[in-house]
């Protein structure tokens, strides 16, 4: 496959902040450049002592101040300047997201330069934001960067058809899956599995968490020995803290801020299951994760997860913590169909979910714009050593 310069732009990148996106990003960035790519990640800085430019696991960050945040969402002009001044120097520009300010930059800059502009749709709905506000952005703001894009990648058929509804024509849009190290994420030969039910995510409105607690709490009442153990960050961490002090669920409930991407394998793995109520998601990369070390997932019955993880989990319904108690009752009561789900959800991912498959059909989409997309042969290429240069970096 031919040399590719690759401009990624991510509002959000790990390790600096944890969830689908950020992971998705890095370990996309990663493996490109491990391909022989050159690749650029175009982000905000996550605190004043951060740097504006550095190198990571074979590609190049830069980073901008970001000005102001409003529900999850870094709002900031700095990177536009920047977008228009080296847009032309790379052969694709690759934004995460529509739902970010940074891609409706892109969106904007793509007006006036000729690179290519590849959107990858995380989730339609926002999981922060009010739901006026989303239902004012999406026909409106959302719908035009979709437009704008060259080309758009959907985790699922599902979303495709979603994007669709929105009026954006059906050949710009390729359904490339979500990717998984299945070598990484793997099952255990060897531990044994704790008492304890796994959630990871991020304490935010659109996860459902406070079903999960009250379904946990049911549940707690069957089998007193379990303990819920919740990984994330987010701004509604102090509303659920207290929840679960007030529900007296303090010694069942272990939170944890933050775990490394590569000890979550081991957390997986000493989970009998993993549980995501979420009232709103794209596909997330926790649900796979899960899957790949062989771990049932008890998850809301959401229209792009019903067919990745049927057979391989049980489904329950949104805003229902009945349901999300009987599910883990369930499972926890009758070990050998946990586990028969288990070996099935481990080779769907093996089969459909390998990153090898998502790394290489991106690049093959990022092939056909290069050849296929009118491009402005008057603008010079920089070498790699000018656009890593701190002179780029400052410019954001």
């Amino acid at each position: 496959m031919e040399f590719v310069k690759i401009l990624r732009v991510a509002s959000v990148l790990y390790p600096s902040s944890v969830g689908g996106v950020e992971l998705h990003a890095h370990e996309m960035s990663r493996l490109q450049a491990q391909a022989g790519h050159d690749v650029t990640v175009l982000t905000y800085r996550a605190d004043s002592g951060q740097s504006f430019s550095d190198d990571r696991d074979g590609y190049h960050i830069i980073r901008a101040n970001a000005s102001l945040r409003i529900f999850g969402n870094t709002i900031s002009f700095s990177q536009l300047f920047s977008l228009l001044k080296h847009w032309n120097s790379y052969d694709v520009v690759h934004a995460h997201s529509h739902l970010f300010f940074s891609t409706v930059l892109c969106a904007l800059a793509r007006k006036f330069r000729s690179t290519p502009l590849v959107v990858t749709n995380h989730g339609l709905v926002s999981q922060t934001a009010p739901g006026w506000l989303q239902r004012l952005y999406l026909p409106t703001v959302g719908k035009r960067v979709f437009r704008t894009a060259d080309a758009i990648i959907c985790y699922t058929e599902t979303e495709r058809d979603q994007v669709v509804d929105l009026g954006v024509s059906p050949e710009k849009i390729h359904v490339i899956h979500n990717g998984i190290d299945t070598s990484v994420f793997a099952p255990s030969t060897s531990s044994s599995p704790k008492k304890q039910i796994l959630w990871i995510g991020r304490f935010t409105p659109g996860k459902g968490v406070e079903y999960l607690l009250n379904g946990f709490q049911a549940f707690a009442q069957e089998f007193p020995d379990y303990t819920l153990v919740m990984v994330g960050r987010g701004p509604l961490n102090d509303d659920f803290t207290k929840m679960i002090q007030g529900m007296g669920l303090e010694e069942k409930v272990v939170l944890k801020d933050f775990v490394p991407n590569k000890d979550l394998p081991d957390l997986y793995r000493e989970s009998p299951l993993f549980v995501l109520p979420s009232l709103e998601e794209g596909v997330p990369r926790t649900i796979l994760e899960a899957m790949a070390c062989g771990r049932p997932v008890v998850c809301t019955a959401l229209p792009q997860l019903v067919n990745i993880v049927s057979g391989c989990g049980v489904l329950v319904p949104t805003r229902d913590a009945v349901a999300v108690a009987d599910a883990l009752s369930t499972l926890v009561s009758d070990p050998a169909f946990a586990r028969n789900l288990g070996q099935s959800a481990r080779a769907r991912i093996v089969s459909q979910y390998s990153w090898d498959d998502t790394v290489t059909r991106t690049l093959d989409l990022y092939a056909s714009l290069v050849h296929s997309v009118p491009r402005d042969r008057g603008t010079s290429r920089v070498s790699k050593t000018a656009e890593k240069s701190p002179e780029f970096a400052k410019s954001e």
